[in-house]
């Protein structure tokens, strides 16, 4: 079915919608009709046009409900053509019946008969049919009861035929203006029918292109993750036969030289680490190693941080007093590597004098879980308003100046992101510029049930 036959049957039901609601009220007409012509020709009389229109009304019904029922198989034109016969049909049973009233008793019913035609022509202007001479027809034959009316009760004269021009005037223009608005409205609905399914193509298309996209970030995530041996094993060689130039040989030059190589490799090997974790997690290919753990011991073996601060000559501050003392479920290197990225950063963007401090403390504890929160806090460079909730993005800085000045990918805080998620927690930042800044995570942990020491 095309869109325009679609729309065709849609503005067809709702016509035949507004007919079924105006059937109660038109129940009244067979009965005012069988009355009025009950008193001028009589009972026989009265009861056989209360018939014909009590019938016609009632086939109509019918008709409209088998329409309805069958709105997907009929005919659209052919049944716009049977409404305006219908319509015809009504206006012409009343008409025929009003000009018995005026040839019974023309001085007692003219004033009748002219309201009764002005009413059924006002009635007709608004059929809603696409047959232009139905409209024409149920037009003009009340116009002929409200003419024959007045000629007969000798009251057609210059000031009647310009009253009864200006009503046939007004009802023409009435049909022409519905006539018109049922051609608009039907083109809206076909524009807006058509804007519909130009939207649900395009939304169909970016569908297709959103999975297209997935497929092929997933594929380049699981080529990424399944080359990670051979991307380090190359670059351990090299690390490894560049510390042995550094430390073996005799000349000055080429120890320099092959420390150069050595300090590149660990960069650039920190570099390819940081892509592959982030592929593997991508591609949901990694997983947490839950094991018995004392937390004290994490901090422990992250001390030698302290090296690194005394080199810069920052003050880094340990403190981790506020710990449980019995051992949590948790993936020991997963942990220490989103302190370390956070410790790492903070002593990056904190010149020299500055100061670091890490810190936990519980924020829940139960029987089975503890909820601990871990923060990092430096006055270093900091960061304004709104960059936080950017920064746990991949490949993103908070200034794209850093990058030139301070060098690394933005994946770090990505990563670290990724694995507090993956451990149920959530991640966090607050700064301010030139004020230092505050990243932070919380995450839970069960208790172990299992001895620590009959994990070893």
């Amino acid at each position: 079915m095309s869109s325009e036959e679609h729309i065709r049957r849609k503005v067809l039901l709702y016509w035949i919608s507004m007919e079924d609601r105006l059937y109660l009220f038109r129940c009244s007409f067979p009965l005012a009709l069988a009355f009025t012509t009950m008193s001028v020709n009589g009972l026989t009389s009265g009861l056989g046009w209360f018939l014909a229109a009590a019938a016609l009304d009632t086939g109509t019904l019918i008709w409209r409900r088998t329409v309805r029922k069958n709105i997907v198989n009929v005919d659209t034109e052919r049944c716009w053509r049977d409404a305006g016969l219908f319509h015809v049909a009504a206006v012409a049973t009343y008409t025929i019946a009003g000009y018995n009233w005026v040839l019974g008793a023309p001085q007692s019913f003219v004033v009748t008969a002219i309201v009764f035609g002005a009413s059924l022509m006002t009635h007709c202007s608004w059929v809603p049919t696409m047959r232009i001479w139905s409209n024409i027809v149920a037009l003009l034959l009340p116009f002929s009861l409200i003419l024959f009316a007045a000629e007969q009760a000798q009251l057609l004269n210059a000031t009647s035929g310009i009253l009864c021009a200006m009503l046939l005037g007004t009802a023409a223009v009435i049909m022409h203006f519905n006539r018109q608005k049922y051609f608009e409205t039907f083109a809206q609905i076909q524009a807006e029918q058509e804007m519909t399914a130009r939207l649900d193509e395009a939304f169909g298309m970016a569908v297709l292109e959103k999975a297209r996209a997935e497929e092929a970030n997933r594929v380049k995530s699981d080529f990424l993750a399944t080359m990670s041996h051979e991307i380090r094993t190359p670059m351990n060689a090299i690390m490894g036969f560049s510390d042995l130039i550094a430390q073996m040989s005799k000349e000055p030059k080429m120890r320099e030289y092959g420390q150069y190589i050595h300090d590149a490799s660990v960069g650039l090997l920190t570099v390819l680490n940081d892509v592959l974790i982030f592929s593997k997690i991508e591609a949901e290919k990694i997983e947490l190693d839950m094991r018995p753990l004392e937390m004290a011991g994490v901090f422990e073996s992250l001390m030698f941080w302290s090296a690194k601060a005394r080199e810069k000559n920052i003050t880094l501050n340990l403190d981790y007093a506020d710990l449980p003392p019995q051992a949590v479920l948790a993936d020991e290197g997963r942990l220490r590597q989103i302190l370390s990225n956070f410790i790492s950063n903070a002593l990056k963007f904190t010149p020299e004098g500055g100061k670091v401090a890490v810190r936990t403390r519980i924020v829940e504890q139960g029987r089975e879980t503890v909820r601990i929160r871990f923060e990092v806090e430096d006055t270093g460079i900091g960061f304004a308003d709104g960059v936080a909730a950017k920064l746990f993005k991949p490949f993103v800085q908070a200034d794209g100046e850093i990058s030139k000045t301070y060098g690394g990918t933005g994946l770090g805080l990505a990563i670290s992101a990724s694995l507090v998620t993956l451990m149920g927690g959530e991640i966090g930042a607050s700064a301010k510029p030139g004020e230092g800044a505050c990243f932070w995570f919380e995450a839970p942990f069960d208790f172990s049930v299992v001895p620590l020491s009959m994990t070893a």
